[in-house]
């Protein structure tokens, strides 16, 4: 299944500069979303952090902030540490730059004010999509609901 994406990902080296140099910190507790993100991410030119739970991403933040250029997370994440925690501790150091959560459905109860782009967990290219979007653009807090409620 990996293998099918490489063979996709041809176009999507033209990823802004800023992307192609970047290190993105993917926090993922499914291990083929994970490793897809992962192989996504590398073929457009990133550095990628792959971790399986929210207290790995904690520890990776925390031990290397200044080299975490992005933050791609699942919101609802076994253990004590989810998405949201770690979005928080991203935006101390990053306060101007969103993350992105991945997340099947949020209700407006759940939304704290984060920065934040939400996208499906089974759409790893909008995942690559929206971090070159962010990553061409100048970074402007953006708050986008882009989830398709299950059905």
């Amino acid at each position: 299944m990996v293998a099918e994406y490489r063979h996709a990902l041809h176009p999507l080296r033209d990823a802004p500069e800023m992307l192609a140099s970047a290190t993105v910190l993917v926090v993922e507790n499914d291990p083929v979303t994970r490793e897809l993100l992962e192989t996504i991410l590398q073929t457009a030119g990133c550095q990628v952090l792959a971790v399986p739970n929210g207290n790995a991403g904690l520890l990776s933040l925390c031990q290397q902030q200044a080299q975490i250029d992005w933050l791609v997370t699942r919101v609802r994440l076994p253990g004590l540490v989810d998405g949201w925690l770690l979005a928080d501790e991203y935006h101390r150091h990053n306060p101007d730059r969103p993350v992105i959560l991945l997340s099947e459905t949020i209700s407006d109860a759940e939304c704290p004010s984060v920065d934040a782009v939400f996208v499906p967990p089974h759409a790893p290219m909008r995942v690559l999509e929206v971090l070159k979007g962010l990553a061409g653009a100048k970074l402007i807090p953006v708050v986008s609901h882009e989830l398709q409620r299950a059905a």
